[in-house]
């Protein structure tokens, strides 16, 4: 007798085996961790490339061995605890906050750090100054500048005073220039330079040149509110100045 084969009787399907497909991962294979987001200690899934509620970018899952600088996203050793390339304090732990590790450069520290800076700014323009001022008066206006500096006469007055003037409008120019390049760079002026400071956003990260750019005119808006944008730096838990509020900047010991 001639057999039909299975499947040409509808009934046959009910008694076919159901085929299951499980969601769990292979025997001997562990699931990928999840990811803890450096800044604000959340744990995000596996897949994750940025945390879900602050929004930074989390580390490289790629490279687990290594410390993560949270500034310049640098992968250094382990047993690390500044980071070899820009100088920034690493977590000790991975989850751990990146606020709890900072040191943030205080009001006297920056002061002097800005001293620096405003020596060798007002030596720049004084000599970028004279420059412009024989360049639009002619060789023979250097001796009577020279004169005019020592003269007490109102008309040599008023030649002592369009250089003050000539001076001022270039260090006001030289310092956005110098401070949008520097911190835009290297996160730090030479005077922040010499007492281990740097110029982060909050989460660590670098400064862009248009937010230095922002950040060195708001820090020109400090010379005529008489310096009071400077001394919030002295009242504030992260010491912040008005400027580093205006672009939401912190600064930070690097040693």
């Amino acid at each position: 007798m001639e057999q039909k084969p299975a499947g040409d009787n509808p009934g046959d399907a009910q008694q076919q085996p159901e085929i299951i497909l499980s969601s769990s991962a292979p025997a001997g294979i562990e699931p990928a961790p999840n990811r803890v987001c450096p800044k604000c200690g959340t744990v995000n899934p596996p897949p994750a490339v940025y945390c879900y509620k602050c929004g930074l970018k989390l580390p490289d899952a790629s490279i687990p061995d290594k410390k993560i600088c949270p500034g310049c996203r640098t992968p250094n050793a382990l047993t690390s605890q500044y980071c070899y390339k820009c100088g920034l304090q690493l977590t000790d732990k991975p989850g751990s906050s990146y606020e709890n590790t900072l040191r943030y450069g205080g009001f006297w520290v920056r002061f002097v750090a800005s001293i620096i800076d405003g020596i060798l700014l007002y030596v720049l323009s004084i000599i970028i100054a004279i420059f412009i001022y024989i360049g639009l008066n002619g060789p023979s206006s250097e001796s009577s500048l020279l004169s005019a500096i020592q003269s007490s006469n109102a008309i040599d007055n008023s030649i002592v005073s369009s250089f003050i003037g000539l001076v001022f409008l270039t260090g006001l120019i030289a310092t956005i220039v110098y401070s949008t390049i520097a911190v835009g760079i290297w996160g730090r002026t030479i005077g922040k330079a010499a007492l281990r400071l740097k110029v982060v956003k909050p989460d660590g990260s670098r400064v862009s040149y248009w937010r230095a750019f922002g950040r060195s005119l708001a820090y020109i808006l400090n010379w005529f509110i008489f310096g009071l944008g400077f001394l919030v730096i002295a009242f504030t838990s992260k010491k912040r100045g008005l400027h580093d509020y205006i672009c939401d900047t912190i600064v930070v010991k690097t040693d």
